[in-house]
């Protein structure tokens, strides 16, 4: 009996304990999705929301929304997904802006940090500056303002980086879509507003042509390192946030160094093209050094990077540090010393920076590595021809851009050639809508390999349904 009632307590303490360390772990396979589990807010009161002005004046959404229908939408510089369908947000505003609807786009944290050179802003002040390269960039007459530092819209909105709400003059949120969806949205605005006679198309508008985002490099070079797919971002803390940061750290770990103490930190210094930086190679070249917590090790805990190319280049520098540590690491203390300069200005600086062993989460991933195998290695072997290999290959043939995810359109035409007159986009549409699990609107290698069999194969996935 006492033998019984010891393994009982025993069952339950392993079991207490797998929970907790669940609970805790870093290491989750939704980790990267574009929008929180359970979805955008959709109905409700709009929350008590912090934001501010195109020029930098605090402001409360509720009052900015009081007394008017005001559609919100969210954004950034490097949200692909936003870029391509924020003509329609532009094409209702032409609509219905006349008939007294406000339309804001919010300004927020950076989908993709790295994606052409972009780096998350340190302060108020950079993301002000990459708001306005933006709006410049994309063409915009719809104002935008700008979420908080903490993501105060983002947070309370449980908004994706391309969601879009509808709120009432009482300030209830009466449509939401968690990416955005240009005829749900005058759906809304119909039924609340007024229809519109004759629509403006997205045609109509006189918008730049943006070109597709293409895979950022990521190979072992002089300057560079190959990541594998996977990866964590952390919390990086800058020590001083106010003052100017001309290139800026990103770090990613390996989950074994988040879970046990043990494993692979990814350091990446990137000159911030919102102030126009870059490496001047005739000063000595920047160096990194590490202060290490008693007990810890790292190697290197400090490095020198190799010049580059020219007199002065752009291109990042990374780095590979290993930690072995029996028991997980909390921070690290990193010094930066560098030349930091611009066209206007070229000066020794040296900058400080606490990195938590911590993940970031806040609906950010680098683009093509940490959302699936789209730019390098996985962190996982697989041999043979497996099932994952096969749809690789389909996905490959979907890939006609090569940039390592597929868009809804790229189903679309890889399945109107192989099913001709059988084609169906409301089909296509199910389908793509199902692998896509992380609703950011583009399938990773990832998703693909995750998809119910059947789900990835474009020619039989009609045909078994019907």
């Amino acid at each position: 009996m006492k033998h019984r009632l010891f393994l009982i307590i025993l069952c339950l303490i392993v079991s207490t304990a797998i929970a907790e360390s669940q609970q805790k772990s870093p290491i989750s396979s939704n980790r990267y999705n574009n929008v929180p589990a359970g979805g955008v807010l959709s109905s409700g009161p709009l929350p008590d929301l912090n934001a501010f002005t195109a020029d930098g004046k605090p402001l409360k959404v509720r009052e900015l929304c009081k007394g008017k229908y005001t559609v919100l939408s969210a954004g950034c510089l490097t949200c692909p997904q936003f870029h391509l369908n924020y003509p329609q947000i532009e094409a209702a505003y032409a609509d219905y802006e006349k008939k007294g609807v406000q339309f804001f786009y919010f300004y927020k944290y950076l989908r993709h940090p790295e994606l052409n050179g972009y780096v998350q802003a340190q302060n108020m002040a950079e993301r002000l500056l990459q708001l306005a390269e933006a709006r410049k960039k994309l063409g915009t007459k719809v104002p935008w303002i700008a979420d908080t530092l903490d993501d105060s819209m983002r947070i309370g909105l449980r908004s994706g980086s391309f969601s879009v709400f509808l709120i009432s003059p009482e300030g209830k949120i009466i449509f939401a879509s968690d990416k955005i969806d240009g005829d749900g949205l005058r759906a809304a605005l119909t039924k609340a507003v007024c229809p519109i006679a004759n629509p403006t198309k997205v045609s109509d508008l006189d918008l730049p042509r943006l070109k597709r985002q293409g895979q950022p490099l990521n190979e072992d070079s002089s300057l560079g390192v190959a990541r594998p797919t996977g990866l964590s971002i952390l919390s990086t803390v800058p020590a001083k946030p106010l003052e100017t940061y001309y290139v800026k750290l990103r770090t990613e770990a390996d989950d074994t160094l988040l879970s046990t103490g043990t494993g692979r930190l990814f350091l990446g210094f990137y000159p911030d093209p919102i102030h126009d930086a870059h490496w001047n190679n005739l000063a000595p070249p920047m160096k990194y050094s590490l202060k290490l917590p008693k007990g810890v090790s790292a190697t290197p805990s400090e490095a020198t990077a190799k010049k580059g190319i020219g007199d002065s280049d752009t291109l990042p520098r990374q780095f590979w540090v290993d930690i072995p540590s029996h028991t997980p690491v909390k921070d690290i203390q990193l010094t930066l010393n560098y030349y930091g300069c611009t066209p206007n200005l070229c000066m020794a600086l040296t900058h400080e920076y606490t990195i938590r062993f911590e993940f970031e989460n806040r609906g950010s991933s680098t683009y093509g590595l940490n959302r699936g195998p789209g730019g390098g290695k996985s962190q996982s072997s697989r041999g043979g021809q497996s099932q994952s290999n096969s749809r690789g290959g389909r996905m490959a043939q979907m890939d006609t851009d090569k940039d390592g995810s597929v868009l809804f359109k790229e189903m679309c035409d890889h399945t109107k050639k192989q099913r001709g007159d059988d084609f169906s986009e409301e089909n296509v549409r199910r389908r793509f809508d199902a692998i896509d699990t992380n609703k950011d609107g583009m399938i990773s290698s990832e998703e693909m390999e995750k998809a119910p069999r059947g789900q990835g194969r474009q020619g039989q996935g009609e045909r078994g349904r019907r």
